[in-house]
């Protein structure tokens, strides 16, 4: 059964800013672990006026890529090889014809990839907040679904191209949110698949509060570490996100990754790493 209506009825709205400094954020949003949306942070960004299919299409260099389908939280999903144009192609080819695409391209170290688009964003006030900083996009067709989960670093997530809705939960509802087994690097998975929910299997989870945004190009939404959040995108999208962490906090992250890829830590249940 799909709930995601059902949650949304019962949502309440993030608290909305129309301009932050750095002082407010730190204090009353970082330090405190409170979620926060920033209307039209990045509305002036390079990215947000120029970034588009066609515009990544006219990039020079051509790069391999690994994508992931469908809700890659939830379901048993592998990394499958394209290279970066051929995306972008197949993209402008669903949107033009209207057909429906599953890949999606997350987690693209993307000024790694093309470091001469590092000017085209400004993460400096939130990268203040924080000790080291990850960079990476996520470009995908409409009705891509990242299902809940929660991710180790803070994150400074900033919308480029489409609308994106996003549904938090606390860390206060843990347990409400039923956390998975499953490997993700810099994140728990939650059990819960809202698009097909079964309330025999997980029935403290609608007990759990919630909060809903939709995003718009040129917004961005803070999420704190560790709060559960589902995502799905209402048109073609690319999206920028920001993770922040402690010097302690990225050392684990890459002591459990070394862990996993040697098959010492959850090595029979990811994405990551084939069957």
């Amino acid at each position: 059964m799909n709930i995601v209506n059902d949650i949304l009825n019962r949502s309440t709205p993030i608290e909305t800013l129309e301009s932050i400094d750095y002082n407010t954020l730190k204090q009353n949003y970082i330090n405190k672990k409170k979620p926060v949306v920033l209307k039209g942070f990045a509305k002036d960004w390079g990215a947000t006026k120029k970034w588009n299919l066609d515009y990544f299409l006219d990039l020079e260099d051509d790069k391999d890529i690994t994508l992931l389908s469908g809700n890659f939280i939830q379901e048993d999903n592998r990394y499958k090889k394209s290279t970066f144009r051929d995306y972008i192609l197949k993209l402008k080819d669903a949107e033009v014809n209207q057909q429906a695409v599953k890949d999606y391209l997350t987690t693209l170290d993307i000024f790694n990839y093309f470091p001469h688009l590092n000017s085209d964003t400004d993460f400096s006030i939130f990268e203040k907040c924080t000790a080291v900083n990850d960079v990476t996009a996520w470009i995908g067709p409409k009705g891509t679904i990242s299902g809940f989960h929660n991710d180790t670093g803070k994150n400074l997530y900033a919308q480029i191209k489409g609308k994106k809705m996003f549904i938090l939960s606390s860390t206060k509802y843990n347990q409400h949110l039923y956390p998975s087994d499953k490997y993700i690097n810099g994140a728990v998975a939650s059990q819960v698949d809202i698009n097909n929910f079964s309330s025999e299997k997980f029935p403290k989870f609608m007990e759990a509060e919630f909060k809903s945004v939709i995003l718009e190009p040129g917004d961005a939404l803070y999420v704190p570490s560790m709060w559960w959040h589902y995502v799905q995108s209402f048109d073609t999208s690319i999206s920028i996100s920001n993770f922040g962490y402690s010097q302690l906090e990225l050392f684990s992250l890459r002591v459990l990754n070394f862990l996993h890829r040697r098959g010492f830590y959850k090595s029979k249940n990811c994405f990551c790493c084939n069957k």
